[in-house]
């Protein structure tokens, strides 16, 4: 037995007396667009802002080598915005990655500026490790000792970044690595090889949230923990990952800005903090509404990419560049908490 029956024309009655359009009607027709800029209005974002700052200035963004540079010089954002996407996928923040950044890339500077005798690749293995312990440092007070995320990630990235101009001196220091100056300064048909690992690394996430278990089941922690839990998931180990996984995403992004700049500076990591909170809520607002996904990331991150670039390239004012900024991370979080419904309280 069905709970609707069929009325006149293209519509179907339901037992409430309501009128509910079927194929080939007109208001399916508007639910179908609705629902197609629901899903990728964001998306539609990245090709008008390349058309309207290419109108705008023809001569110097609508050029290979600007777009090559975009994609070159955003590869720290796209993989620091996908390590936070994990972690927001599971209802949690850190706040940490900016000061996980400079500590990773000033370790090895100073290891093998004022240690005789050390190469690179043991200073590269020694800030893995240190960034792997904070990983497991803000999971351990998250999870154990149940301080909440936004207040233990937050200390460790001011502790992190402090940490990191103790190391430095509070100087910004020459990069002495040459062996992650090549690494990092390659290119591929023109764009630099870090994009390449920002682009696997989305291509990961993405796969592991769409087609994994353990991606089912971090989303599942993330709405609800005690129902996840009782479901037979292992929250606890998901929410460490998560934490882990962010904190080795910031060690590889320190590899990467340390390669492609000739100096390192402590506080480097700063700057990234609310880009890729706005790349990563503007995600949350396409291909999949309603969650944090890999895909919406990197879209995310390409609308600010454009976004910021059109407005360097017009000489406009850098406030408004901050005011382009901090307006998409407001708007991006209005619209994830729309989609979301109470999602957001859960962070509160």
């Amino acid at each position: 037995m069905t709970d609707q029956i069929t009325g006149p024309r293209d519509s179907k009655i339901d037992l409430d007396g309501h009128s509910v359009p079927v194929n080939g009607g007109h208001s399916t027709n508007k639910m179908s667009l609705r629902s197609f800029l629901r899903s990728y209005l964001v998306v539609l974002l990245v090709p008008i802002l390349f058309i309207l700052f290419s109108v705008l200035a023809p001569q110097t963004f609508l050029t290979a080598y600007n777009i090559q540079t975009i994609l070159t010089t955003n590869a720290v954002l796209i993989i620091l915005a996908i390590g936070e996407t994990a972690v927001m996928v599971t209802g949690e923040f850190d706040f940490s990655f900016g000061g996980t950044l400079g500590l990773s890339a000033a370790i090895v500077v100073m290891m093998m500026t004022n240690i005789h005798g050390v190469n690179a690749a043991e200073a590269i293995i020694v800030s893995f490790l240190a960034a792997l312990l904070v990983g497991i440092l803000n999971a351990y007070f998250v999870i154990k000792l149940r301080v909440r995320s936004f207040i233990v990630t937050l200390g460790m990235g001011t502790l992190t970044t402090g940490v990191g101009l103790g190391v430095t001196g509070s100087q910004t220091v020459s990069n002495p690595s040459k062996f992650l100056s090549t690494a990092m300064t390659k290119h591929i048909i023109g764009v630099g090889l870090p994009f390449f690992y920002g682009l696997i690394l989305v291509l990961v996430i993405w796969f592991l949230l769409e087609y994994v278990k353990t991606g089912r089941n971090m989303y599942f922690v993330g709405e609800g923990r005690k129902a996840a839990f009782l479901a037979g998931i292992h929250v606890n180990k998901i929410r460490a990952g998560v934490f882990i996984l962010s904190a080795l995403t910031a060690w590889l992004a320190g590899m990467v800005m340390l390669g492609q700049t000739t100096a390192v500076d402590a506080t480097y990591g700063g700057p990234y903090l609310l880009p890729v909170f706005a790349a990563v809520f503007l995600g949350f607002t396409t291909i999949r509404p309603g969650r944090f996904n890999g895909l919406g990331t990197l879209v995310g991150v390409l609308v600010l990419a454009i976004g910021s670039t059109g407005l360097e390239i017009l000489s406009v004012a850098s406030w408004i560049t901050q005011v382009f900024d901090g307006g998409v991370l407001i708007v991006a979080v209005a619209l994830a908490n729309i989609l979301g419904g109470n999602l957001l309280e859960t962070w509160t």
